[in-house]
């Protein structure tokens, strides 16, 4: 995970992007259940083992750390549509996708 991830912990749109892969129906079990912990209560309150389900089976599988096309870091509110997208900003998936 890289260093924007970590101290984004913070919020500014974190728990959003985890409500929007339960919304997607993204996560089952553990990881679900884990991922709805950390929305009520921050990630300070899982366990080890939780932690480690998480980083692996919701944050390395859904995060993208920066932009394919410009290397900029992606911002959890733009998160899931940059995973979805296939890795771009909002901006350069915008520049990719006009019509010329």
């Amino acid at each position: 995970m890289g260093l924007m991830k970590q101290r984004a912990m913070e919020d500014d749109g974190f728990t959003d992007f985890l409500q929007e892969i339960i919304d997607m129906e993204a996560l089952e079990g553990a990881a679900l259940g884990i991922t709805k912990i950390v929305i009520d209560k921050g990630r300070e309150a899982l366990s080890t083992k939780q932690d480690y389900v998480f980083q692996k089976q919701v944050l390395d599988e859904f995060t993208v750390d920066e932009c394919k096309r410009c290397s900029c870091d992606i911002p959890w509110c733009e998160m899931s549509s940059a995973y979805d997208n296939g890795g771009f900003c909002s901006y350069c998936n915008h520049m990719m996708n006009k019509d010329d």
